[in-house]
């Protein structure tokens, strides 16, 4: 009788840089579809370790201790640096459509009585109020600083 073979670990054994590449490309192409950033990292340890296992002789053991350390480590790194790049900077003004009305420059559509005025926004007129100390005029460019419900709260914009 002839022993047994070890499907599994003959498996691990055939291990080389073509399958450490394939596989580094099957994972990249699934974080492609999940978005985490979690498979990536194991992408890139199996992407590296295709590369030294093409120009280092270096046995499945070591290959998989390699994989599972750089993995563990591009994890933790990506996780604390990372992630929280890909997450600062200003919220999406997809559901506030106003937000994105801070700071543009309107003109003024009618004068403004006692801080209250009407501008025009793109081909709207908006209902305005200012807390300048002289009420502008018809024409007058003015900068949207905030937003109170339907009213645009404005300032004078300063000449260059």
């Amino acid at each position: 009788m002839e022993p047994e073979t070890n499907i599994l670990l003959a498996f691990l054994e055939s291990m080389n840089a073509t399958r450490w590449g394939l596989l580094g490309i099957g994972l990249v192409g699934l974080e492609l579809v999940t978005g985490t950033t979690y498979i990536l990292w194991p992408a890139v340890a199996a992407l590296v370790l295709a590369i030294a296992a093409f120009f280092l002789p270096i046995g499945w053991e070591l290959q998989f201790i390699l994989f599972f350390a750089l993995s563990a480590v591009l994890l933790v790194v990506g996780h604390i640096y990372l992630r929280p790049m890909m997450k600062s900077g200003e919220p999406a003004d997809l559901n506030d459509p106003g937000r994105t009305m801070l700071g543009r420059r309107v003109v003024a559509f009618s004068d403004f009585d006692n801080g209250d005025g009407r501008v025009t926004v793109g081909d709207t007129q908006w209902k305005a109020s200012t807390d300048a100390t002289a009420d502008p005029k018809v024409g007058d460019k003015l900068i949207i600083t905030a937003i109170a419900g339907t009213t645009l709260i404005v300032e004078p914009a300063l000449k260059a």
